[in-house]
């Protein structure tokens, strides 16, 4: 199979366009917003967007760095790129949740809930630095398998995402609450 046309090379890139229309929506319409803007609730007890963005930004501050590592490892074993992408059932059940096609709201553990805490707008900055570092994940990932490069889930003693899984998550997730 051609090495451009693997599995693994076109979620990539879709990967790579959405985050990159993500990060460019984001600019566009949040950066520069007013905090009483973004602290405006869409309905009764629902999340502003200060809070959505604190609570995707804890995501990303759990796991750019053990896919980092994990990438950087990867790298170390001479992983090289694989053809097809896999995903267990702890990838799928978690893409299906987080998935902005997905109207069914779940409730949050109170660790990743800042509904009604004082977000500062600065975690609009964050969101994005996170976007970028999303994106550099996504492109040192071209240099390894997604199926054997795998990352712990966090806060847990068992289970593993497949980096492709992984890195759609972030982005899924992150488009989910944005919209």
């Amino acid at each position: 199979m051609d090495m451009q046309t693997t599995e693994q090379t076109a979620l990539l890139d879709r990967l790579e366009a959405e985050t990159r229309t993500l990060l460019e929506f984001v600019r566009t319409h949040y950066l520069k917003a007013e905090a009483a803007t973004l602290e405006v609730r869409p309905a009764e007890g629902a999340w502003n967007m200060l809070e959505k963005f604190a609570h995707v930004n804890i995501f990303f501050d759990l796991y750019l760095p053990r896919i980092e590592l994990a990438i950087h490892k990867s790298r170390a074993r001479q992983w090289g790129s694989g053809d097809r992408v896999k995903t267990n059932g702890r990838g799928r059940r978690a893409l299906k949740r987080v998935s902005p096609e997905n109207p069914k709201r779940y409730k949050t553990k109170k660790r990743y809930n800042f509904i009604g805490q004082n977000i500062p707008p600065s975690v609009v900055k964050a969101f994005i630095i996170n976007l970028e570092m999303l994106l550099r994940a996504i492109q040192n990932a071209r240099s390894v398998d997604l199926n054997k490069t795998r990352i712990r889930k966090a806060h847990s003693w068992f289970g593993k995402y497949y980096l492709g899984n992984l890195l759609e998550y972030l982005l899924l997730h992150s488009q989910r609450h944005v919209q």
